[in-house]
């Protein structure tokens, strides 16, 4: 069996039919709910037809241990193994985790239980005898340099065809959020109707689709509509997309938005405006309209906010959702004239940050 600190191959042991007594689950969730899915179908094909008889469910938090345990000693009915399964084991208390320590030591091989966790303080007496009898798994992680090579796995897990530039394109469209890198998969496949997903299959499908909803966020803000913009930042940050990763694309699409003022003053045709500011010429009004509505003045107070909100969510312990939802509003309310239109910072160094896109002539 893995050790712990390694990423453990259970579903490589289910398929060759071994199936422990106590499985403690830990760390990235999409990992956990994966080898959680794997445990639950091997354990419920083995009692066929009695599953529904087999299967009991614990929320260890208001419940405690002491019921779990108590059905975990208990023989299946009608079938070879029962199932149970524990639910947030990270939040019963030290002095309520010594029955699990017992349990370990003596499991029921009648019996899978199965703990889920975020994170296991393994100083507890009761983790470090599941992590010495072999039955806890922490999944770490991966960094991000080591995400394109977890979506060419489990591309091949799948048995999707995706080639490694297009792999680097997806890490870097989604991130290191596995799960959300999951469902891409299964998505791109469809998309790409059975060839091997390529670079322009992700920027299409993904990359395009992320990108809207930082358009739809700019418009709200650029319309000064407050409710909208924080309506479409929640939503963003439901679907699990970073705070600081929301504040980085707001700032791109500035930028875009700089360099279409100036090319369109200019007279540029709108192929060139698109190919300049490098966005499908599909979606070049949503950063056209915003372009001839907002002002130099406006373009520079919002790039000086931005700036001050990166200083302030790198130097200081403020939660980044909530200081990325204060800019939101503020951008907002200044583009609704509701607030004083100063720029946030007068310092030189916000300069240097908004050379980083177009400057006006």
């Amino acid at each position: 069996m893995a050790p712990p600190q390694q990423q453990p191959d259970i579903a490589g042991a289910l398929a060759r039919g071994e199936i422990d007594p106590i499985y403690c689950l830990s760390g990235e969730g999409y990992l956990v709910e994966a080898a959680a899915a794997a445990i639950r179908a091997a354990v419920l094909a083995e009692a066929g037809p009695a599953a529904a008889f087999n299967q009991d469910v614990y929320e260890l938090k208001d419940k405690g241990l002491g019921a779990a345990l108590a059905t975990a000693r208990t023989l299946p009915m009608m079938a070879r193994r029962r199932l149970v399964v524990g639910k947030g084991i990270d939040d019963v208390r030290a002095a309520d985790l010594e029955p699990l320590a017992t349990y370990a030591e003596d499991p029921n091989p009648s019996t899978c239980l199965l703990l889920v966790a975020e994170k296991v303080d393994v100083r507890f007496k009761a983790f470090q005898t599941l992590r010495k009898r072999g039955y806890l798994h922490v999944f770490a992680a991966p960094r991000d340099r080591e995400v394109p090579g977890w979506i060419r796995t489990e591309a091949r897990a799948r048995k999707i065809a995706i080639g490694a530039d297009a792999a680097e394109a997806l890490a870097a469209a989604t991130g290191a959020d596995l799960g959300r890198i999951a469902q891409a998969l299964d998505q791109l496949a469809l998309y790409a109707g059975g060839e091997p997903i390529s670079v322009a299959h992700v920027e299409a499908l993904v990359a395009e689709t992320r990108q809207r909803g930082i358009f739809e966020l700019t418009k709200a803000i650029g319309a000064g509509n407050v409710a909208g913009a924080l309506a479409l930042l929640t939503n963003m940050l439901r679907n699990r997309e970073p705070a600081l990763r929301i504040q980085y694309m707001l700032a791109r699409h500035l930028r875009q938005v700089w360099r279409a003022k100036e090319l369109a003053a200019s007279g540029a045709p709108r192929g060139e405006i698109a190919s300049a500011v490098g966005i499908n010429p599909y979606f070049l009004d949503d950063i056209l309209v915003p372009a001839k509505r907002m002002t130099r003045g406006a373009l520079a107070d919002a790039f000086e906010r931005l700036f001050q909100a990166d200083v302030d969510l790198k130097s200081s312990k403020l939660d980044p959702e909530i200081g990325l939802a204060r800019l939101v509003q503020t951008l907002a309310e200044s583009s609704a004239g509701t607030t004083s239109s100063a720029p946030a910072s007068t310092s030189s160094t916000s300069s240097t940050w908004r050379s980083g896109g177009p400057r006006p002539a």
